[in-house]
């Protein structure tokens, strides 16, 4: 049987997904996994600048490690790469691991670092935050994360006793998180006949909007609520997330929806909409809604994805703000175009998606190179 050694992650969020897919597979006798506590401060980042490679001691708490043991004598060691920033590389997992399978994979970053790393990295796909019923180990987990809080924060000089309040607040943060994160199960669970005639798209502001791509993401998620709430009238449900930016810069497009309300109107939207994140990285909406089986009008991915999310078959691509709006009002009078790319959109969620499938192809994909040399 194939052995999983996963060390414990630098954060609870987006490592959720990748622990998912390993104890799912380890519930269906496809493998065991073993729960170690990571003691390497791991500190180290590569980023590819405009017309540079620039290294810092930046930590990489989206990078999460694992050993795969596919026979005694075989131990393939690999680096999830979670993190938003296509740019960004973690140097411990550049140097170390054999195979690094990152989320916002976007190869006009990748060709520019040296050979010997690039063709290392792989695309990941697409994630969301999720649990599985057959998880264990977590006070191991819980205990690691906190210990690696503590490495890399911890310095004994005059901002000590702010460094460890810094530790426990971001600890509480991700224990708060984990424990308000979705069963799997739940996103396995739709229903594609029974949703409303309506376009749903909700999203948040980021607290901080100093820095410029994040004020330009807000400002281009306001544009796009404006065109549908213009195209659809009352067809559109959904705007800003209540908040103190949101109130202050969009106060004209707010959500008369709850956070808490988020998940039921993906579940009864026939239509939702899809914007990239930051970096133009790959949202978590994007699972949400093939998991739900929505019809769904995306932009346009400047990411790669490990299987081909086809246009026209899974989901429609819309070029700007203005055309996401007029794609949507032709859509929601096309019950039959609705009805072929929910069901597509379903189908390949449960194909490529579910954690449990990812990490299957991840194992599957290593097993093939691995015959190969």
């Amino acid at each position: 049987m194939i052995k999983v050694i996963m060390y414990t992650p630098g954060e609870l969020a987006q490592s959720s997904f990748a622990h998912t897919g390993f104890f799912e597979l380890e519930k269906k006798k496809y493998l065991k996994c073993h729960v170690k506590i990571g003691l390497k401060k791991e500190l180290g980042s590569l980023q590819v600048m405009k017309y540079r490679i620039e290294q810092s001691k930046r930590p990489n708490p989206k990078t999460s490690y694992y050993d795969i043991r596919f026979r005694e004598s075989k131990i393939v060691k690999i680096a999830i790469d979670l993190d938003d920033n296509p740019s960004r590389f973690s140097i411990n997992a550049l140097k170390n691991c054999e195979y690094i399978f990152k989320r916002n994979f976007q190869n006009h970053y990748i060709d520019q670092l040296p050979l010997d790393y690039k063709k290392k990295i792989f695309p990941f796909g697409i994630t969301s935050g999720c649990i599985s019923n057959n998880r264990h180990s977590m006070l191991k987990i819980y205990f690691g994360l906190l210990l690696y809080l503590f490495i890399i924060n911890i310095k004994f000089d005059y901002l000590l006793f702010s460094r460890i309040k810094t530790v426990f607040k971001s600890f509480k943060n991700n224990y708060t998180f984990d424990k308000n994160n979705i069963n799997i199960e739940k996103y396995r669970k739709t229903n594609i006949e029974k949703k409303k005639k309506q376009v749903f798209y909700q999203t948040r502001c980021f607290d901080d909007e100093s820095d410029i791509q994040t004020r330009s993401l807000h400002e281009y998620r306001n544009k796009l609520i404006s065109q549908l709430k213009f195209n659809l009238q009352n067809k559109f449900k959904g705007g800003f997330l209540e908040s103190n930016v949101s109130l202050n810069n969009y106060s004209d497009n707010i959500s008369t929806f709850k956070s808490e309300d988020y998940y039921d109107e993906i579940a009864n939207s026939q239509i939702t909409v899809y914007s990239n994140g930051l970096t133009t990285s790959p949202a978590w909406k994007l699972f949400e809604y093939l998991s739900r089986g929505n019809a769904i009008i995306a932009e346009n991915f400047e990411f790669e994805l490990p299987y081909t999310l086809e246009n026209n078959k899974h989901l429609i691509h819309y070029d700007n703000p203005n055309d996401c709006g007029i794609k949507a009002k032709e859509l929601i009078k096309n019950e039959e175009k609705i009805n072929f790319l929910s069901k597509n959109a379903i189908e390949f969620f449960n194909k490529y998606v579910d954690p449990m499938q990812n990490i299957k192809r991840i194992i599957n994909f290593i097993i093939d190179r691995e015959k190969n040399k």
